[in-house]
């Protein structure tokens, strides 16, 4: 997610130190469940929002859409009392794997300019179309390989556009995990169940082993102790019987000692 808004918004990746996916709804972790909702909300370490909504189909009404949802995360976290100073831009990135209207380019941007001279009014507001329909099939830049990446339910194409890109590779994986089949699916759960039961009981006879550790330690320390103990005694003169029954030792082992 980090790299790929990046490419799209030019941000560095310090920008990136505190990420939050501010959603609470469960995202799916396979392709056939369902999702309550289809958009993802990022909060960066100094405040700034981005809004990242994947979109099947393009409705005329989707521009308004956009500026509003945009809009609204500018609203939602300014309370009153604050200054307009303290407003945070938003940033929204629509993904769309079907035609953009407005634009011929696979990747359009807008902001709030001045019509003839371009000058920028303000940077509160930035809205992101990337049209998945628009991209080229050779000579792929770093983001529309990524946009590719999105759009393909291609395995071979994934892995192929994974090499020399390990953020993408590691990536590859969860989306290999993410388009299981049922029976693959079962075989995946199994094989992580076993994994986690595996790793549990190595730890759990390791603290058991660590526990009885300790609790031999001490007793050896008792006992060292008591014949430390039980030799002073008998050096001092005091009688077996008598040393035994305080120490609590036979008096073989305080006749050995």
């Amino acid at each position: 997610m980090i790299e790929f808004i990046s490419l799209v918004t030019l941000l560095t990746y310090d920008d990136f130190d505190d990420v939050r996916i501010e959603n609470s709804e469960q995202i799916p972790l396979f392709y056939n469940e369902k999702a309550g909702r289809l958009d993802i909300k990022i909060r960066l370490n100094d405040g700034r929002k981005i809004d990242v909504e994947m979109q099947n189909t393009y409705f005329n009404y989707y521009p308004k859409r956009s500026i509003f949802y945009c809009s609204k995360m500018i609203h939602e976290h300014f309370p009153s009392g604050l200054q307009y100073t303290d407003l945070k831009k938003c940033i929204t990135i629509n993904v769309l794997n079907s035609p953009f209207k407005l634009s011929c380019k696979v990747h359009s941007v807008y902001r709030i300019r001045e019509e003839e001279e371009q000058t920028l009014l303000d940077e509160l507001l930035e809205i992101h179309f990337l049209d998945l329909t628009k991209l080229p099939k050779e000579n792929l830049t770093s983001l529309e390989k990524w946009l590719m990446f999105i759009k393909t339910d291609s395995k071979e194409v994934r892995a192929m556009l994974a090499r020399g890109n390990p953020v993408m590779a590691k990536a590859n994986k969860v989306m290999d995990i993410f388009y299981l089949d049922e029976q693959e699916r079962r075989r995946y759960e199994a094989a992580w169940e076993y994994e986690s039961d595996r790793l549990s009981m190595i730890s759990e006879a390791e603290q058991k082993g660590l526990e009885r550790g300790k609790s031999l330690g001490l007793a050896e320390g008792s006992h060292q102790k008591a014949l430390e103990t039980a030799k002073t005694m008998l050096t001092m003169g005091y009688p077996l019987a008598d040393i035994c029954k305080i120490v609590g030792l036979s008096p073989a082992e305080v006749e050995t000692r």
